[in-house]
């Protein structure tokens, strides 16, 4: 071979090699949810990582989900996604998939492992299903995982010039996959209302509902009076159940799913838990107040599926009002010249007394008596009072009338 021909094989070869190395390429591909073709997830950043973790590409998913990277050169890449987008809806039903897999009655798919796998340390434990129950219901905490979570997608442009990829994403915590790009707005859950009567005796309050068959879960965001009634204890079917009483917004959340070997063959819905209450002591007046349903319950049956159009029975609380408590004494008896009255009262007030003769005339009159928190003596002089038989009448403000009678000696 003589050199020309030799000058001209090593031209070719040294283009053919630069060729390769400089080869652009194209990478291109949709975001989906869940791997749902349906449901595309727009707003997606998307950061091509070459070995080194350097970044050589940014791009980002359009209103259908869709991406591409133009322009790369040959080599292998790590595709990893992150959003801002609103999180899933997070519910009762995830945290019974997570215990059905913990139980081993299902399996999940990539995407649905991390969705469940809330602390993202690469395992489905049952510290993952406390922290959905516990942090999350009942806390009200964000995961540690964060609030989304991808798949990563290995990509090689070694051997091919034009890459077409499905990245798949979830909200964590939503391992059913429900997600809509404005929310879900449906609200099945609707309540019916009970009178009961509160006052300083413990009362205990039944929260049930209109589905009367067997249950497996449930979980109820609630506001009740708290200017009204002190909430003393929650009781739910067993010790899997969970409740959180915030006292300054007058807010209780419970949660239950039963966690026994054959879930949903145990309790109806007709009674869900039971709240026992009391009175507060700054209630002096008979007044009326509600508990009332917030957004994100539900009951599920005894399949573990939420059911649909569903009311919840919730008590209307109606205060007695704090009463005197009061004490007549008379010395000598009968009474000669004072009527001694002796009252306790849990709250300061002001009162007015009316003393009657048995004819009904009003005979005596003190106005806005101080009535102090605690026990007192209020002296009522009836020296000036024939003989007989009286009546006196005491009006707390804010309370019913108590009433009591005494005899007047000479």
């Amino acid at each position: 071979m003589n050199n020309y021909r030799i000058k001209n094989v090593l031209i070719i070869a040294m283009f053919l090699i630069f060729n390769s190395v400089t080869a652009q390429n194209q990478i291109s591909g949709v975001v989906n949810y869940h791997d749902n073709p349906s449901n595309p997830l727009p707003d997606v950043t998307l950061e091509l990582y070459d070995t080194d973790n350097n970044i050589v590409a940014t791009s980002f998913s359009n209103i259908n989900g869709e991406f591409a990277f133009l322009d790369i050169p040959n080599g292998q890449y790590s595709l990893r996604s992150s959003t801002s987008l609103p999180v899933g809806d997070i519910n009762l039903v995830d945290a019974s998939l997570i215990l059905q897999y913990l139980f081993g009655w299902i399996t999940f798919n990539d995407i649905e492992f991390e969705a469940a796998d809330v602390n993202d340390n690469g395992r489905i434990t049952f510290g993952d299903y406390v922290t959905v129950i516990v942090n999350y219901f009942m806390g009200g905490n964000s995961f540690p995982a964060g609030d989304w979570q991808f798949i990563d997608i290995n990509v090689d442009l070694t051997s091919r010039a034009y890459a077409d990829v499905v990245v798949c994403g979830t909200s964590t915590g939503d391992v059913e996959g429900v997600w809509l790009p404005g929310g879900r707005s449906v609200d099945l859950i609707t309540e019916n209302q009970y009178i009961t009567e509160i006052d300083k005796e413990e009362v205990e309050l039944e929260i049930g509902s209109s589905y009367n068959d067997l249950i497996s879960g449930f979980n109820l965001n609630l506001t009740y009076p708290v200017n009204l009634i002190e909430i003393t204890d929650v009781k739910g079917p067993d010790e899997n159940f969970h409740f959180n009483i915030d006292k300054n917004t007058g807010m209780l959340k419970v949660i239950w799913l039963d966690e026994s070997q054959k879930p949903g063959t145990r309790f109806f819905g007709e009674t869900l838990f039971r709240v026992k209450v009391k009175q507060t002591n700054n209630s002096t007046q008979n007044k009326e107040g509600i508990f009332s349903l917030l957004e994100g319950g539900m009951v599920l049956d005894n399949k573990s599926k939420q059911i649909d159009e569903i009311s919840i029975t919730l008590p209307k609380i109606t205060t007695a009002g704090n009463r005197l408590e009061l004490e007549i004494s008379s010395y000598p008896n009968p009474v000669m010249n004072n009527l001694n009255l002796k009252i306790t009262s849990p709250v300061s007030n002001s009162a007015n007394i009316f003393i009657y003769d048995l004819s009904g005339r009003l005979v005596q009159q003190v106005n806005n008596a101080n009535i102090y928190k605690g026990t007192q003596l209020i002296n009522l002089n009836v020296k000036d009072l024939p003989s007989g038989q009286y009546l006196y009448k005491v009006n707390l403000q804010g309370d019913k009338n108590i009433r009591g009678r005494f005899q007047k000696a000479n």
